[in-house]
């Protein structure tokens, strides 16, 4: 009879041996995939990490610039002018530069929101960047217009608008940013074509003083230095290329007396649309 009950007691001893064996290879198998998955996480956040952000799109859409009530104080530089007449094709970049900014600065002078102010005196005067940027930097804008016009080497159809706010990582980089686009946006409704990534660039100075083009889908905050209209001015700013003074369609469109009158216009309306204003009528 002893013998009989012997057996099934040790069979019962078998099985409870069985169980935790079969828990500790479950928990092994547990931390190993856990590893392999902590392993997969950090290689993606290394992997992301060295990527160039890019410009999220629905993010810009949302912001306003803080702007107060009126009037506003707006700079407008005409590029170039005296001795330096800056790129030359069909007709010379500072003659282009001066007949815009006039037109513009005789909207703005029309309109009570703003109060006008110029970079020099006089278009035909020269100075350089920086002395125009500080001359506008003591009259405290709040925003800023430098007026430019492009060229290209000698057989080139370049043509084309493009625009270049304060570069990321600088105080008044959104605001600027914004005004970049209206400016885009208001070019394209009147025919013009934008280049680049919807017509907003960003220009960066290297240690050769080379100029970088970086489209505005770049992001990442840079130490080099951009335009000194932009940097020195301590307020939005954007320097705007209206057309390639080498093209002949393109000077034709927005470089001609007429073309510039245009221009000004739009470049007016986006200064309201800036601040919020109604623009007079034209």
């Amino acid at each position: 009879m002893a013998n009989r009950h012997a057996a099934p007691h040790r069979k019962q001893k078998s099985k409870r041996k069985e169980r935790p064996l079969l828990g500790t290879a479950l928990m092994l198998c547990f931390c190993t995939l856990a590893f392999v998955f902590a392993g997969f996480l950090w290689q993606e956040a290394l992997r992301t990490s060295t990527q160039v952000p890019e410009r999220q799109t629905g993010s810009d859409d949302d912001f306003r610039p803080q702007v107060g009530d009126p009037p506003y104080r707006v700079a407008i530089d005409a590029g170039h002018g005296g001795s330096d007449p800056g790129a030359r094709g069909v007709v010379e970049e500072k003659d282009v530069t001066a007949a815009t900014a006039s037109a513009l600065l005789q909207w703005l002078e029309q309109d009570s929101n703003y109060i006008p102010l110029q970079t020099r005196e006089s278009f035909d005067a020269t100075a350089t960047p920086a002395e125009r940027a500080a001359a506008a930097r003591a009259q405290a804008p709040q925003l800023l217009l430098s007026v430019h016009a492009n060229s290209a080497a000698n057989g080139s159809t370049a043509a084309g608008f493009e625009c270049y706010p304060s570069v990321p990582g600088r105080t008044w980089h959104a605001e600027s940013f914004y005004f970049a686009r209206l400016l885009a946006s208001g070019m394209q409704a009147a025919g013009a074509s934008l280049r680049g990534r919807g017509g907003v660039r960003y220009i960066y100075y290297l240690e050769n003083d080379q100029k970088q083009l970086v489209e505005s889908t770049h992001t990442e905050v840079r130490a080099e230095r951009s335009f000194t209209l932009l940097e020195d001015v301590d307020c939005p700013a954007v320097l705007a290329e209206q057309c390639f003074v080498t093209s002949a369609e393109d000077v034709e469109r927005f470089g001609s007396e007429e073309g510039c009158r245009k221009v000004a216009r739009i470049y007016y309306e986006a200064v309201c649309a800036y601040f919020g204003t109604q623009p007079l009528p034209e």
